[in-house]
């Protein structure tokens, strides 16, 4: 077989010697065997890294490791759900569809991990409402800008509103971030509870400031790179076909900044959230503030 490909490799790529390919065989004819590259074999690589992946969790996490993966594989199947129900009724808003799985990825990661007990359900609705507070608060920008400045070139295939498919990415994508902190915060309150019950809503609270203040700075970047690594390979083919600097960095950053500065508000909006929700859990009971 005959192998071709473009300098820029946009749609196809170069193959050398040894490469594993998934090739198609064409049957019409008996004299010659040919058929078509469809595409790279990668099943070995990418289970390897998978078994890699819950070896190490389960090692190191032992029976919540356990549970985490059978969250992350639960929430899997609800996002694909999700996506195929707004798929059959396409009537219904994803946003609204996209809104309901957060809330059932929500509490049934923090069930899974962290058990039924209080700091659970402080973290649960610490989380929901940093998401859909950034939410809310993206979508008033977004409005009040006429999304000036947003780029959704990269949707152009899709037959709907890019709009509502990116408002739905913001509120899945700040999910993450934000159950991480809140479940952070509140089990770090509940553990200097927990080791000196003496002490003070003021100390307690003093003492989660800083852990906020601590985890804020690396959460932010932490979401910032996780959003900016996806843009690469657009941003090297964008250059390599010699698009300007200025061009090539706004139709692919516009969209991932906006998606990484949400979460950061996110993050920040669920620091004091957290802190003062579970401070008032803790002491409720009528303890001495």
């Amino acid at each position: 077989m005959e192998n071709t490909y473009s300098s820029s490799g946009a749609y196809d790529q170069e193959y050398v010697k040894g490469t594993e390919l998934f090739v198609s065989i064409d049957r019409s004819s008996d004299s010659t065997l040919s058929g078509t590259i469809k595409g790279v074999k990668r099943d070995t690589q990418m289970v390897t890294i998978v078994g890699l992946f819950i070896l190490i969790l389960l090692a190191i996490g032992k029976k919540q490791g356990f549970y985490s993966i059978i969250s992350l594989f639960i929430n899997i199947i609800l996002l694909i759900g999700a996506l195929n129900i707004y798929v059959l009724y396409n009537h219904v808003s994803l946003l609204a569809i996209s809104s309901i799985a957060v809330v059932i990825f929500t509490i049934v990661s923090l069930l899974l991990v962290s058990g039924k007990q209080e700091k659970t359900y402080v973290s649960i609705i610490s989380t929901l409402l940093g998401t859909f507070l950034s939410l809310l608060i993206a979508f008033v920008v977004i409005h009040l800008t006429d999304a000036n400045g947003l780029r959704y070139e990269g949707m152009e295939f899709l037959t709907i509103l890019p709009q509502k498919i990116f408002m739905s990415q913001i509120l899945i994508g700040s999910l993450g971030a934000v159950m991480d902190i809140a479940i952070t915060i509140t089990s770090a309150l509940y553990e200097l509870y927990e080791k000196n019950k003496t002490i003070t809503y003021r100390e307690l609270i003093k003492s989660g400031k800083e852990i906020g203040g601590d985890i804020m700075g690396a959460m932010t970047n932490i979401l910032f790179f996780s959003y900016i690594s996806g843009t690469i390979p657009m941003i090297l083919l964008f250059l390599k076909n010699g698009s300007p600097l200025g061009y090539t960095f706004s139709m692919n950053f516009s969209l991932e900044l906006i998606r990484a500065l949400t979460g950061s508000i996110g993050i920040v909006l669920t620091i004091p959230i957290t802190l003062y929700l579970s401070a008032l859990f803790i002491y409720r009971k009528g303890k001495s503030l």
